[in-house]
């Protein structure tokens, strides 16, 4: 069966879809296996088939053997576990900009702060004047002045103005790229259709009390995503971390706040 190209959930309209989910989990005797009635395959997704979908979300793993998100709702993941076919990673294909940009990020992961903790260092303090500040005035967090030195130098390699809205701030950037037009990929809409999360990107995080985190989806797998962060960690993605980090733990639904395009308008 081939993913219907959005998620599959309580209330779904998608019958073929649903029919499919209902027959499958019958064949693997969900939830009958666990002493429960067996699923009525009536091209409804109410409520036991929503309990079924958890308890196989609950009992398997992905294809690269993750585990799957037990929210009761068939996305990419769990519809490549149920039936068996392999979710295809989406990797850098977009404009020679965000090629550029991609690139660029990763010839930077193994930059480390100089102390470690400290905000400085000579390459740190080189993103950090691109975003129009002086390190040496403060102790910045810098993971969009990241970013911004990113676009910057693949801008100049391409001999193209650097779209990038020039800021420091993670709620700013969000905010301008809302003023300027540029296209963007909302919480709610990314969890409702993940195809909708490109490479190239810019994931945002809201970390509370006017602070957040951004980084740059390098690629995506269903709704697994692999992320290219400055001032982070490799283990627990810090807003406030070491270094640059390529990462691979961060999913669409994770991240709070949106997602968005430098390079495309509305």
């Amino acid at each position: 069966m081939i993913y219907p190209g959005s998620p599959v959930g309580p209330g779904s309209t998608n019958k073929v879809a649903v029919d499919a989910i209902q027959s499958r989990l019958f064949e693997l005797k969900i939830p009958q296996s666990s002493g429960l009635e067996a699923l009525e395959i009536d091209g409804k997704f109410g409520p036991a088939t929503e309990g079924a979908v958890k308890l196989f979300q609950a009992q398997s793993v992905s294809a690269g053997g993750r585990a799957l998100e037990l929210d009761g709702i068939v996305g990419p993941m769990s519809w490549g576990a149920l039936f068996g076919s392999k979710v295809q990673t989406v990797s850098a294909s977009g404009s020679a900009l965000l090629r550029g940009v991609i690139a660029k990020a990763v010839s930077q992961v193994g930059v480390r702060e100089v102390p470690l903790g400290s905000n400085r260092g000579p390459e740190v303090d080189d993103y950090i004047r691109a975003s129009g500040l002086d390190p040496a005035m403060g102790s910045f967090a810098w993971c969009v002045s990241f970013l911004f030195w990113c676009y910057r130098e693949a801008s100049a390699a391409l001999a193209v103005d650097n779209p990038m809205p020039r800021t420091a701030g993670v709620l700013d950037l969000w905010r301008k790229t809302g003023k300027a037009g540029l296209f963007r990929v909302s919480h709610a809409s990314a969890i409702q259709n993940p195809e909708l999360v490109k490479p190239g990107m810019f994931f945002f995080l809201d970390t509370g009390q006017g602070t957040g985190h951004v980084g740059l989806v390098k690629s995506v797998q269903g709704v697994n995503l692999r992320t290219i962060e400055g001032n982070t960690t490799a283990a627990s993605g810090s807003r406030e971390g070491i270094g640059v980090f390529e990462r691979n733990s961060r999913k669409t639904g994770g991240v709070n706040l949106g997602f968005a395009d430098m390079t495309r308008r509305f």
